[in-house]
């Protein structure tokens, strides 16, 4: 196993992906794509923007699908988790893995300017307050817009745009009237030190009504290699990225989409992962973190092969295993409390 270095990739697509004299990040253009055809029953905005419902009916039958940010941006607001399951996004243009699940398609993710168009965060949150206000009176909480979510690609090769939409919602005198979500796959390496003073990142950690969702790739070297295809080394960089995001006061929620082709040893490789995570981020982090089926988009389709369609079946055993492990570590209580109640680190 070889694979690629995604940190170097990450700093070779960045400068494709903003404009730093303006504040503009590039945002992808979905018309046209496999995904826009996969969206249909979603709301657009300028062919860039979309309204996401978080949490559909199908997926709250999966107890362990733990439904963030609806809950915690609701207890930050004020308002029911029902008027937080919408969240207004655009998809940074760019991202340096190469995931064969990924709903998005390749061309989305490029950095190509072709396929995209640069935003400021002041932009951005204007088109969302724009939407907002067409369905302020709605009875309908899903058009209800109280979560900006800034998304992917990958948010972290360029984290000015977190500050910089902290910046535009204090100068608007928002910060108490949204809630901020962000995401991020864990393989940026230092990008956001060192693209962020320590002065801008202490104004983020300072936003009270943000959180940060970072998602695994895998729950091992072999299946971090298997999904994404980079070196299967910088699977440890995730444990440690997601440490500091932590130590640096963030609000941080976690993802693993537990596939792999192979079933060998399932449980005790996720009991060693769910101990790394406990070892080396929080002991708490494993509760804070969702295991949700991945769901076979139009651009996923396409990338399917007997493995991978052998790890989509592997992935429910996976999952079951995983709630039976939680079982094996934390009291009843702790098993019950939201991931939004539990201490991050």
């Amino acid at each position: 196993m070889k694979g690629y270095d995604p940190i170097k990739l990450a700093e070779k697509l960045r400068p494709k992906m903003i404009d730093p004299e303006n504040k503009k990040v590039l945002l992808a253009i979905l018309a046209g794509t496999g995904q826009e055809k996969d969206l249909s029953k979603e709301r657009f905005f300028e062919n860039i923007f979309r309204s996401k419902i978080y949490t559909k009916p199908e997926d709250r039958e999966f107890d362990y699908f733990r439904g963030e940010p609806a809950a915690v941006a609701a207890l930050e607001l004020g308002v029911s988790p029902e008027e937080c399951n919408a969240a207004f996004l655009g998809q940074i243009n760019g991202c340096n893995l190469n995931c064969w699940y990924c709903y998005v398609d390749r061309i989305a993710n490029s950095a190509n300017h072709k396929y995209g168009k640069f935003f400021s965060a002041e932009e951005y949150l204007n088109q969302f307050l724009a939407e907002r206000r067409k369905f302020q009176s709605s009875a309908n909480p899903d058009l209800k817009l109280n979560i900006l979510r800034i998304s992917g690609g990958e948010v972290f090769i360029v984290p000015e745009i977190i500050f910089w939409m902290v910046e535009a919602i204090e100068k608007a005198r928002l910060e108490n009237d949204l809630y901020v979500w962000v995401d991020s796959n864990l393989a940026t390496g230092n990008s956001y030190w060192n693209h962020l003073s320590a002065e801008q990142r202490a104004r983020i950690e300072h936003f009270r009504n943000l959180g940060v969702c970072v998602c695994y790739k895998g729950f091992d070297r072999e299946t971090f290699y298997e999904n994404t295809g980079a070196a299967p080394e910088f699977f440890d960089e995730q444990f440690r990225m997601h440490r500091r995001l932590v130590e640096e006061g963030l609000d941080v929620y976690s993802y693993l989409y537990p596939v792999t082709s192979s079933a060998k040893n399932l449980r005790g490789r996720l009991s060693l992962f769910m101990d790394r995570l406990r070892e080396e981020v929080s002991e708490f982090a494993p509760l804070r973190m969702a295991t949700p089926p991945i769901k076979v988009y139009g651009p996923t389709e396409k990338r399917l092969t007997p493995a991978r369609k052998k790890a989509l079946e592997n992935q429910l055993e996976a999952m079951k295993i995983w709630k039976e492990e939680l079982q094996k570590r934390y009291t009843r209580e702790q098993l019950h409390m939201k991931p939004h109640d539990l201490p991050s680190r």
